[in-house]
């Protein structure tokens, strides 16, 4: 069915049918196949197969690597309103990566963009450049005022994010930067509802911290 509506021009089976092929499912794994499925539906304006024939390109799957190329197809699925590639083009932006030109105030608009649909990386991104001065270029710090209720309202938000995510390390990333900065714990806040499960947590409150909510009790 994939293949014959693939070949008829419907994108979406396109990208589904590069999906069965990068990911073998139901036919060998075959990254040449996957990527010309991709292309034909990225190139149709698919966004998720934007964001997959961007990653063919980053690592050389089926096509020859050129960053340059799968930045180029990131920033399309962005301005889609992927979020995941929101977030891997404001990286791109903020480090100059596949041949952008340096870009603070995009990558940092972007990101805000990602944020504002919830995805962990970005809500601790923009939640590290808003609370913390030490590891802030000056570049940064020009387009981006510091704000540390803010920023660490958004790395409560990464940190439940990425508990519900299972990302531990990134998790606690998030937790570090808010333990740094004691006078900012009644502005976010932990629930107190005591099952304990998350036991990575404990060694920043003294509650048995099971989420982030909107409860002031971050003791």
């Amino acid at each position: 069915y994939f293949r014959l509506a693939a070949d008829q021009g419907v994108a979406g089976a396109q990208a589904a049918l590069g999906a069965a092929y990068y990911r073998g499912e139901g036919c060998p794994i075959d990254h040449v196949k996957a990527a010309h499925y991709y292309r034909l539906a990225a190139d149709q304006g698919d966004a998720k197969a934007q964001v997959n024939f961007a990653k063919c390109y980053s690592r050389g799957e089926g096509v020859s690597q050129n960053f340059g190329k799968a930045v180029g197809y990131l920033r399309l699925a962005a301005d889609q309103g992927h979020t995941l590639a929101q977030c891997d083009y404001a990286q791109a932006c903020l480090h100059g990566a596949g041949g952008l030109p340096q870009d603070y105030g995009e990558g940092i608009r972007y990101h805000r963009l990602a944020a504002d649909n919830g995805h962990p990386d970005s809500l601790l991104a923009l939640g590290a450049m808003l609370i913390d001065d030490e590891h802030v270029s000056a570049d940064v710090r020009a387009r981006e005022p510091a704000d540390p209720r803010a920023g660490a309202k958004l790395l409560a938000r990464a940190a439940q994010s990425m508990m519900e995510s299972h990302l531990a390390s990134d998790r606690l990333q998030a937790l570090e930067l808010l333990r740094n900065h004691a006078d900012l714990r009644k502005v976010v806040s932990v629930c107190c509802i005591g099952c304990g499960k998350t036991e990575g947590l404990k060694q920043y409150t003294r509650c048995k911290v099971a989420r982030f909510c909107s409860n002031v009790c971050m003791r």
